[in-house]
Order: C-alpha cells, then structure tokens, then sequence
C-alpha cells in the first residue's frame, strides 16, 4: 500500500501517484493516504477528470448502509497520453511505445550489433520517429521519451559513465534536441525498478531492492517510493562487491568481484572455453561456432545436464544466494526482486532459491519468501523507461 505521507512533490504528483499504486480508489481514501486535505483532492482530481487524465469508475460497493456522500471510485484512463521508453545493451536496442499503465502499443526490436553500436545515438533517433510514424500517434499525445541506459548518467553534464567504451557515440544533447517532447535518462535497473512500483503496485511494497543480472549486474533500491541514487556512481554497482578474494580478475582491477561469476558476460566468456576444450560438451550440438554462444545457449546446455557448464552455473548460482542474502541482512528492504535471463529456466530458480534459503535460515525460515524471481522479457528495460518518462514528465 502506498502511504503517501512523504511531502516532497506537488499535490497533483502525489495525487497521481496514490491512484497508481493503489486505484481504483475513492477522493477520501486519496486524502487519508496522502494527508491532502479532501477539498484540495476534490479540486486536483476535477481537474484531472477535466483533461481526460482520470475517470470515475462508479460508487465503491460496500455493505455499509450510510446517509453520507457514496464513495465514487477513480482511476488512471491509460490511453489518456502516451509515451516513449528506449533501452539499449549489448544485448539490443528496444524502443516502444505505452500507454500510461506501461502497456506496450507498439516496439521495435533491434538485434545488437558492431555498427549499432556505433551508431547508438542515430539508430534511437531513426527508430523513435520511425515508430511513432508506424503508430500514426500525434506528437501531441506523447508525453516524453525515457532512455534506459547501461551505466550511470552524469546528469549536470549529459554524458553517460560506463566502462564499456563501445559506446562512446551515445550523445543524450542530441538526442534531447531531435524531438519535440522532453526525453529523460537513467540507469536501466533504476528504470526497471521504478516499473516495478508504477506498474505493479499490488506486488510491490513501498521500499525493495531490484537485483538485475544480465549481461552486468546492478542493484536498484526503492526507499519508501523513491529511487535511491546515492552520492556517487558506485551507488546499486552490486556486480563489483567481492565474493571470492584472489579469484577472477575483473576488468575493474579487482579479483573475486560477482560479475566475474554471475554476469551473463562473464558465463559466456567461460562457455567460450568449455567449447574450445571440450569435444564432449552440449554447447556443441547447440552452436557451430563459440560466438553463436549466448546466454539461452548456456541455459540449453545446463538442461541437457552438460557437468561443466552446470559447475559455472551452480558457482554462479551460489555466489548470487549469497549476494542475496547479504541484502536481506544488510539492508532488509520489504522485498528483493531478482530479474534477468539467466533465471528464465525452472532448475536454475530452484538451485538459486535453495542456496537463499539456506543462507538465511538463521534468520527466519520463512523469509526467502519476501524474495521473488521475477519473469524476464527482452522489453521490461524500455518498460522501465517508460516509467521514468511518467515519474518525470506525468506526474508533475
């Protein structure tokens, strides 16, 4: 349930944001949540109604017998506006467009690539307008563009920190002044995170931890329905807290960092070398070259019971339970939710789910149960920016 008791934020943001986390619901639910006095609920939600943003649903059944005012539920009318969510990691570049409760109208996916990524900063543009050209919305109806990104944006100075220096040709003042809606950035786990808030109120708590594993590794936190940023970049950089001292180099510098273990970057390095030398692998009968090797590839081979790549799974498995169980402790966050594509496969979620339980037995054996792998699609980073783009240009 959202609490709403924070003051930051207009009356209409706040008002917004009670309706998304907990709507359908009437004007004198949304005063108590909030702590906006009714009169000012009454006048914010009329002219929500009067721009088309909100509708009322009709009275609230209750088995009440009263003489006083019916309490007439409201909701969010999702096709109300529109917007625009861009995600790109060495993975793809996904655009797409959503309604205002995050549903997908259209998307464009596109295969990553050398030249794409080379060529970031055109191929988001071109694709932007070439979906919103394909959807024949008006630019009138969208309300922003939110950009995803895989690293931290150094918001006063528009500039994207990553250690991955393919990406270089990303420039966000570019993208900024080709549109004529405003367009926002952030990290995409904190994107996804805030998806997880906005869009899915009924199984997300006002504070949890958002655990993203994929090709790296990042950990958002969502503190009583805020982002948590942090002073400095190392902020959610959960793929570089050591879990084996003196093992793996990373390419930070340090040895034993997670990410050397459990990123889906990381696994496919160590596929590369199973499948040079081991005739004997899965991996063979799957690809016929090493570089066809990918994440789903891996998680073909660990079904088909290939020991080595099981060895790297399990290694990989338990250094995330451990991980996992380390936030439970250190930060005891309402919930942890777990997403990427390495748990897009039955035994690898019950392996994983094993070793938290185990972890956190001395604790309370019942609770691993606050922690939920969530279902992976190639499309929840665009989501999420999607999300960033109402948070930000919405919700105001």
């Amino acid at each position: 349930m959202y609490k709403g008791k924070k003051r930051g934020g207009s009356n209409r943001r706040r008002i917004l944001e009670c309706i998304y986390r907990n709507a359908p619901i009437a004007r004198i639910d949304i005063a108590d949540e909030t702590e906006i006095t009714p009169a000012t609920v009454t006048s914010n939600v009329m002219t929500l109604i009067s721009e088309g943003i909100v509708e009322e649903l009709g009275e609230a059944m209750t088995e009440e017998v009263s003489s006083g005012r019916k309490r007439v539920l409201i909701d969010i009318i999702p096709t109300c506006r529109y917007c625009i969510g861009v995600e790109f990691t060495l993975k793809a570049l996904v655009i797409c467009i959503t309604d205002m409760r995050g549903t997908i109208i259209h998307q464009k996916i596109t295969p990553f690539s050398q030249t794409l990524a080379y060529s970031i900063t055109e191929s988001i543009c071109s694709g932007i307008n070439n979906l919103v050209e394909e959807s024949k919305l008006d630019w009138s109806s969208i309300i922003g563009i939110g950009v995803a990104v895989p690293g931290h944006m150094d918001q006063e100075n528009g500039q994207l920190i990553t250690n991955r220096k393919i990406w270089t040709s990303f420039s966000p003042d570019l993208i900024k002044n080709t549109f004529p809606v405003p367009v926002t950035f952030e990290n995409n786990a904190r994107c996804m995170a805030l998806a997880e808030y906005l869009f899915d109120s009924n199984n997300s708590p006002d504070s949890f931890s958002f655990f993203h594993v994929g090709m790296g590794m990042f950990c958002a936190s969502v503190v009583e329905g805020e982002i948590f940023l942090g002073n400095h970049y190392v902020a959610g950089e959960i793929g570089h807290t050591i879990v084996c001292e003196n093992g793996t180099r990373c390419e930070c510098g340090k040895h034993g960092c997670l990410q050397t273990y459990s990123s889906e970057t990381w696994l496919i390095k160590k596929a590369h070398l199973i499948y040079d030398n081991s005739p004997q692998s899965a991996l063979k009968n799957l690809v016929s070259t090493k570089e066809e090797i990918t994440i789903q590839t891996i998680l073909t081979a660990y079904s088909m019971g290939d020991p080595l790549i099981g060895s790297c799974i399990s290694d990989a498995l338990r250094y995330l339970g451990i991980t996992t169980s380390n936030i439970a402790i250190i930060m005891n966050p309402g919930k942890i939710f777990l997403h990427g594509q390495l748990f897009d496969n039955e035994g690898v979620c019950t392996e994983l789910m094993d070793y938290i339980e185990r972890q956190l037995l001395f604790v309370d054996n019942s609770y691993h149960n606050y922690i939920e792998i969530l279902p992976y699609c190639q499309s929840d980073g665009a989501v999420g920016a999607s999300a960033l783009a109402i948070s930000h240009f919405f919700m105001v």
